[in-house]
């Protein structure tokens, strides 16, 4: 694996302070930027189709909207919405995990990967329980979905193995000076396989499975589908590209705020591009289990070649030995020491 050692120094009182207020910032812009990315996916894939969308605002206020009705009160949707706010608390804390604009200090607490894509992974099935519970047409679809994310986790073990066991913060510490084109080309395969998990999800040709909630729960719904899927595509383009995030410790305060307003410009540039991928992908009309199918597949093949390519610089180096004291250190075994034979 890659040499773990921190490069920066240990954490101080002040860069620790900084650390907690960087994560408040990078959860909060997260989650007021999720349902503008799902309006601009849906505006750029109008644009495509020649149809008439409406602005990414709208997404907002469809939001807000949705918090000023009163909600049902039919048991199907209490129990609908229960799962709602579950899924909507799991998505907002795989929000403060995955890094947008910079990274943790050294020795500050930072999750794997393994516990972020897990997470998303257990929001994501939450939020089809309600549309489960439904007696409706819609409940043969939903039970697809709950089986295509099941899947997402063993389809991911290819990149989870590279990270291994050490922080994923720490993980991009150190990939963050590889050239895309040379030594990081292959956490660019890693980065399009995460990619590939929000590919293929929610509406495609315009279509998408209804919501059967109503009033809040409905908004945290949306909501939450949102954060997810900005999640995932933050993850991507954080191992894709990492050396754009900032990195604090080694740099003075001013420095390191410089760094971190040129991340967030580098995090719009991935945006504006992640949407316009997906704007395309929503008009590869497939049936669901042969779109759950087609995920799976380029996740897991994804990742299999990053890691097949990426291996030379994730495996240790073995030290070399000089063949003369190797030899010497062997023991006799058709011979004495000096030569004589038994």
């Amino acid at each position: 694996m890659i040499n773990t050692a921190a490069p920066t120094q240990g954490l101080t009182w002040g860069w620790g302070l900084l650390g907690v207020l960087t994560l408040a910032c990078q959860t909060t812009l997260l989650l007021a930027v999720a349902p503008l990315l799902s309006g601009w996916i849906d505006r750029l894939a109008g644009r495509l189709t020649g149809e008439h969308r409406p602005w990414p605002m709208a997404r907002w206020h469809e939001i807000r909207h949705q918090f000023r009705r009163p909600p049902l009160l039919e048991p199907a949707d209490r129990a609908g919405g229960f799962v709602t706010r579950a899924a909507f608390l799991l998505a907002a804390l795989g929000a403060v995990m995955v890094p947008v604009f910079s990274l943790c200090p050294a020795g500050f607490p930072a999750p794997g990967l393994l516990l972020v894509c897990g997470m998303l992974v257990l929001a994501s099935l939450l939020l089809w329980v309600p549309l489960v519970l439904q007696p409706r047409t819609v409940v043969v679809p939903a039970y697809m979905a709950i089986v295509a994310d099941v899947f997402l986790l063993p389809a991911l073990v290819p990149v989870l193995v590279m990270v291994g066991g050490q922080d994923f913060s720490e993980f991009l510490v150190h990939i963050r000076t590889f050239s895309p084109l040379q030594q990081g080309a292959p956490f660019v395969l890693m980065g399009v396989a995460l990619f590939g998990v929000a590919a293929w999800r929610g509406q495609q040709a315009g279509q998408a499975l209804p919501c059967p909630l109503s009033g809040p729960d409905r908004g945290l719904w949306l909501w939450a589908r949102d954060c997810i899927q900005l999640c995932w595509v933050t993850l991507a383009g954080d191992v894709a590209w990492p050396g754009a995030l900032a990195l604090p410790g080694d740099v003075g305060v001013e420095s390191w705020l410089t760094a971190c307003l040129l991340a967030i410009a580098a995090w719009g540039l991935k945006l504006g591009v992640a949407a316009l991928l997906l704007a395309t992908t929503q008009l590869v009309v497939l049936p669901l289990p042969r779109r759950g199918r087609v995920r799976l597949a380029a996740v897991f093949l994804l990742g299999l070649l990053a890691w097949q390519v990426a291996y030379p610089v994730l495996a240790p180096i073995p030290p070399t030995q000089d063949k003369t004291a190797q030899a010497e250190s062997q023991p006799a075994l058709y011979g004495a020491e000096d030569g004589a034979t038994p």
